[in-house]
């Protein structure tokens, strides 16, 4: 299935909003926009960003650019806690405490917890795509 940019951008609502403090031409708030416009309307999301200038500059306490859930964790185990988080909500949906509908678990990690700092999102990427 072609994915049109210009019929997602112009049709679905953003889910990652303006406002936020990044810096001015930075690449990361087009390419996080993007990646949550490209989820069904009808999707919930679970956000988890390592520490870095993402998280800081996205959500400050009590104002946040994410339109879903968010989690900020430490800078290598953003993978790890959204794993959890999954096995949790698969957890809790078998048991029928949560209603039907599809949830998506989605990691941000900046330079320094990518590759600097213990390959955090990397080194922990499975769940049930796996």
């Amino acid at each position: 299935m072609a994915y049109n940019l210009k019929e997602v951008v112009a049709n679905r609502p953003s889910r990652f909003t303006p406002g936020h403090r990044m810096c001015a031409g930075c690449g990361a708030p087009p390419i996080a926009r993007h990646i949550m416009r490209a989820l069904k309307p009808e999707d919930h999301a679970v956000v988890c960003g390592a520490t870095g200038c993402m998280e800081v500059s996205t959500f400050i306490y009590p104002y946040t650019a994410w339109t879903d859930s968010f989690i900020h964790t430490a800078f290598e185990c953003a993978g790890a806690t959204l794993a959890g988080a999954e096995a949790a909500y698969q957890s809790m949906k078998k048991q029928g405490k949560l209603p039907e509908g599809d949830t998506k678990f989605i990691a941000f990690g900046g330079d320094g917890g990518t590759y600097d700092i213990g390959l955090q999102s990397l080194s922990r990427c499975y769940g049930t795509w796996a």
